[in-house]
Formats: structure tokens, sequence, C-alpha cells
């Protein structure tokens, strides 16, 4: 059977580069080569091309003539023979999005490695991985999804298939020193790769994934009827974080200090955020890999494919991502209660909240959410945070009705996987389980500009919540210190040992008194301030007050007159008022 054939040989470390061959049998003769622009589940232009360093054509009668027509295309001259095209790829981004190669480990998306050839994507793809040759890369072993050829030793360098040029590219590769887990879910392996080598509980975060993903395959009933195996590929640094998801894997980036630790303690606010990130890419097996909006079908990857729906399908994974750690008993109910607050924070204090709806931010995700500026606060709303919120919501609002938003999830999942869902899926279930004016509120919540009615729906599920003024840059929720702290609207950063204005809040004390972002606060009423000594400065002085404020604009010296306040009532603060409505909510839901 004919198939289309790639190598990557990784030649200089050094250098992060690694050589790609590309083999094929034309069919006709012109071809035309493209590397994708952006990679499916991040909504953004990648550019992923402007990484070749070089590239040329050749057959066996000698080179042939291959012409760039745009950023990411070449056109190919062909003759009756086989073809071959050579190109280096320059590998150093630290995501989950594209390739990095280091002495330690390489990390490889063939979305933007593998140039796609027309008329041929639909064959079977070969991919063969050489083994660098370096002494530092001895050890070195690898893992991926996509299907070990009979030749290859399991986890070895060696020969890998894929069904079509869409399979390979959704297969991220990960080689280097790594340690491996497993486990089986409904007869499926999960498999458990962690990089380097780190001072972690091993079976610990196994046995803790492992609840995880029994509870999000309650979510849907099943697992995917063609899933036959899953891998977390987690890539391990000094500092990071992010995650992907793929059809049969996820490529997760986390800090070293986000693994658990040997010991049987509870889950520390890192180790958590880790977990959520886990639960959330497994989520994405079902919600955005398999059902997705129906545009996505296909996938046009040369440009920017526009959907209303990110809330639906980003949001509604970030609400049951955190739900599952409590509904698998990973963590307490307090806990839960601090991490929901934290997500209503996020929302509730910026003035974005009140400037742009969930549809506008999924449709604009390309070039407002994924391009944030010192803006970003007061005109972004974030797709994730406040459609978890609706999610929640709607959840509080299903149940009152008899149902939950599990059942309205598995009821999507059910009619539209063949399709996708169209923009009016969710109001369209809504209404067939006879819930009109639910569906016309969720209406409302998705297309206007304005706050959840948060306070009165988490009522309905025994939770009271409080707002109360936002004390400093970092708060995100929880009983305050000091409720009457003075805080001005602004963000701050240290530059040059001066602290300078990062983001100013519309509405806030700094818009008003006229300071802009990139501003350098120097004195309040002749006093110097600097990062250590603005908050407890500002604590001396009484809500209300107002002081003189000298500062530097690019290179001009100038005072304002700032009025000193508390915040608005923004940041969240939940208590539990029904134990029985709260239990409820939150116990694991049988199958119906």
């Amino acid at each position: 059977m004919k198939s289309v054939n790639y190598q990557f040989d990784i030649t200089d470390i050094g250098a992060h580069l690694i050589q790609v061959s590309l083999t094929f049998s034309p069919v006709q003769t012109v071809h035309q080569l493209s590397l994708p622009a952006w990679i499916p589940g991040s909504y953004m232009i990648r550019d992923f091309a402007r990484n070749i360093t070089a590239i040329h054509a050749h057959d066996k009668s000698g080179p042939l003539l291959l012409t760039q027509l745009d950023k990411q295309r070449w056109q190919l001259n062909c003759n009756d023979s086989p073809v071959s095209i050579q190109y280096s790829v320059y590998a150093y981004d630290m995501s989950v999005r594209a390739a990095y190669i280091d002495d330690e480990l390489a990390v490889l998306n063939p979305a933007c490695l593998c140039l796609a050839v027309e008329g041929l994507q639909a064959l079977p793809h070969r991919l063969k991985i050489i083994k660098p040759a370096m002494a530092s890369c001895k050890n070195w072993r690898l893992a991926t999804a996509l299907t070990r050829a009979a030749n290859t030793a399991e986890l070895g360098f060696g020969q890998y298939l894929a069904d079509n040029y869409d399979n390979l590219i959704d297969s991220p590769i990960l080689a280097g020193r790594f340690s491996v887990a497993s486990f089986t879910l409904n007869k499926v392996p999960h498999y458990l790769v962690v990089s380097g080598d780190n001072l972690t509980d091993l079976a610990r975060f196994t046995s803790d994934l492992q609840r995880i993903c029994q509870q999000q395959i309650g979510v849907f009933g099943a697992l995917p009827d063609d899933l036959k195996h899953y891998w977390f590929l987690l890539w391990v640094t000094d500092d990071g974080y992010g995650g992907l998801e793929h059809m049969h894997s996820t490529l997760l980036l986390c800090s070293r200090f986000d693994l658990p630790p040997p010991g049987n303690t509870p889950p520390d606010d890192n180790y958590q955020n880790l977990l959520a990130l886990c639960s959330h890419e497994y989520f994405h097996t079902w919600w955005v890999k398999r059902l997705k909006p129906a545009c996505f079908h296909p996938y046009q990857l040369s440009a920017e494919q526009y959907t209303p729906q990110l809330w639906l399908y980003e949001g509604f994974t970030s609400y049951f991502d955190d739900l599952a750690l409590v509904k698998a008993g990973l963590i307490d109910l307090p806990r839960y209660i601090k991490t929901l607050e934290k997500t209503i924070s996020r929302v509730t204090r910026n003035p974005s909240d009140s400037a742009q709806s969930l549809t506008d931010s999924s449709f604009n995700a390309w070039t407002k959410f994924y391009k944030q500026d010192e803006n970003a606060a007061n005109a972004v709303v974030s797709y994730y945070a406040k459609g978890a919120l609706l999610a929640l919501c709607l959840d509080a609002k299903l149940r009152t009705a008899g149902y939950s938003l599990q059942q309205l999830v598995r009821q999507l999942w059910q009619t539209y996987l063949p399709t996708g869902t169209p923009d009016d899926a969710l109001s369209e279930v809504l209404q067939q389980l006879g819930l009109d004016e639910l569906a016309c509120l969720t209406t409302r919540w998705l297309t206007q500009p304005e706050p959840l009615p948060l306070q009165q729906v988490l009522a309905e599920l025994g939770l009271q919540l409080a707002l109360r003024p936002m004390q400093h840059g970092e708060d995100v929720g929880g009983k305050p210190a000091n409720a009457q702290a003075i805080y001005i609207g602004a963000q701050t950063k240290v530059v040059n040992n001066l602290l300078q204005l990062s983001q100013v809040y519309h509405g806030g004390s700094a818009h008003q008194a006229g300071l802009m972002v990139g501003d350098q606060l120097l004195a309040i009423d002749g006093r110097k301030i600097s990062a250590a000594s603005m908050a407890p400065l500002l604590s001396r002085y009484a809500p209300g007050s107002k002081a003189q404020l000298h500062f530097y604009r690019k290179d001009r010296l100038l005072d304002t007159t700032l009025l000193l306040d508390v915040a608005p009532q923004q940041v969240a603060v939940l208590s539990v008022v029904n134990e029985d409505k709260c239990q409820r909510w939150l116990a694991s839901e049988k199958k119906h």
C-alpha cells in the first residue's frame, strides 16, 4: 500500500535542530506541501513554518524545483519517480504546541514538523524516529500514542504508523529519560509518562490519576468506542504549566514542584493544579477531540477558524475538571470551596466581566484571548473561567428542575457526536427537555456582557456568596486579613527598581487620577514608595482620603491627586449554608 513517509533525526542538540525527511510517490506533476499555521485546541496562529531553516527536494534524477508560495506552502514539480524532501527545523519552543530539543529530552509535535502533501493526506503515514547518537542520549526512550510498528521495541525509537495525516499531527512524541506507570480502565490501558528524574511519589500520582479518569468516564457513561489506549505525556521542567488535548493522549507541561512529594499528605495547591490539569485534558477526550463545533468538521489549519462555542468546550471542561477532584475524594469540600472562590474572583474582579460576552470572547480568541495585553482585564473575559461559572449556574438551575449538567453533557454527546454541535445546540437540548425558560436565560448569559447571577444560583447548591473589596493584585478570594485595605485599582511590577503600573482597571482610583500603564510611581505625600512599602504606607490612610502622588511618565516628572479608598465589592467569599444540598451536588451521580 502506498504511504507518505517521514524520518526525524535529531542531528544537533546544541543548535536545537532536527532534520526531517519526507518521501512519497507523486500522483500528479505538481504537489503542494504545507505546514499547519495552528494546532487544534490552541486558537492562535503559530506560523510553524517559520522554524524551517532550509529545505530542498530531489528524486533519482537529481534536484527538483521547489518554489515557496507563501509563509507555509511550497510548490513541488515532480517527475514519475518517488521524491524526497529534506528540511531542517529549529526546535526550541518550550510549550506543548510545538517542538523542543535539549540534552535532557525532545518534545515533538508532528503538527509543526510534518509537511502535508496535497492530495495524499488520506493515505497511511509512516514516521521513523532515529535515536540521537550523542552519549547523553544513551538511555533515552520514546513515548507516543502513535501505533508502533512490529519491528519497533516498546518505548523504543524506530517506526510508527498513523492512519492518515490528521492522525499523525494529533500524536505528540516525548523522548528522553522518563518514568512510566500504567493502569487499565474499561479494558483500555492508560499510561503515565513523567520526564526526568524527579523526587516524586509516582504510585500515588498514578492512583490519583486513575480515580480522576474513572470520574470523568462516569460523566459520559463509557470511554469513546475508538479509544484503544491513552497516554499522559508529562514534561517536567523547573517552571512551566500547560496542556494540550489529543485523540489518544495529552501533552502536559509542569514544574517539578507540582508533582506529589513522597508521603501521604493532602494535596497542596501545586499538586491540586496538576491534577486539575490532567482532569481537564482527559475530559477533552470526549469534549472537543470527538464532539466539537460543527464548523470544525473538518479542521482548516491554514488560517483562523472561528466559532462562538469555545465557552462550551473550554468552559464546561474547566467546570468538570475541578469537580472531578472533589467527587473522586482527592480534595475535601473546604479546598474545593477555596478553588471555586478563585474562579469566581478571577472573573468578577475584572471590568471585562461587563465588557465582553462569552460568545464574543470565543469568536475573537484568535486576536484577543490568546494575545492579551495590558488592557485585557478591562476588555477580555475568559471563556475558560466565566464559561466554567456559566456551567456552574446551569448545573444549579438544572438540578432545581430535576436534571444535572452531567445529563445535559451526555445528551449533547449522544446527539451531536456525528456532526458536531451547531451554535444553538445547548438551547436545542434544553428545549427538548421542556426547559424553554432556562434556554432563554442561558442565551442571555452567553450573549450579553454582564455578570452572572452567582449569588442567587449558588444558594440553590447550598452555598452563600459574599463579595468583598479586592485588597491587592493577587487577591482571589477567601476571608480577608483587612477588609478595609486601600487599593488603587491597578497592578504593578518592579522595573529598574521602580514600581511601574502594568494594568489600570477602568473606574478604579488610578484610572480616575489619570494614571496610565507604564507610569512609574515615586512618592505619596512626599514619601518614597516601593513594592515592599506601598501596602503598609497606604494602610495608614483612612478610606476616602486624598494624597499627592508623584510619578514618572516616560522622561517627565508629574503629579496627581489620588483618591485612596477600598476597592468595589468584587472578590468572592463562599460559605456552606445547606450541607445537604451541597453534598447532593458534589456526590458522584449514578448512570442514567
